[in-house]
């Protein structure tokens, strides 16, 4: 499975991960296979990080949005996906 399809064939687990952490709003961050960038801090970072590693059997980035500055968080709107889509 290459990078893309390893996010997009998985996306309803990983947002099912993400909102059983609090996570509302996660999008995937190509051209890596696992980073990501999410809206919400949840409760715990390191065990939202674990359980997608479990998911995609893989290492996971997490970058939270909100902690960027406004031309940031514009680029990473438009360079993301949107795994609710």
């Amino acid at each position: 499975m290459d990078r893309e399809d390893l996010a997009l064939a998985r996306r309803a687990e990983i947002r099912r991960v993400a909102q059983a952490h609090g996570v509302e709003s996660i999008r995937w961050w190509p051209p890596r296979k696992a980073d990501f960038v999410i809206g919400d801090l949840p409760e715990s970072l390191r065990e939202l990080r674990t359980d997608l590693e479990r998911v995609l059997g893989c290492r996971v980035a997490i970058y939270l949005v909100d902690n960027q500055p406004e031309e940031v968080r514009r680029r990473l709107t438009a360079q993301t996906v949107d795994l609710e889509d």
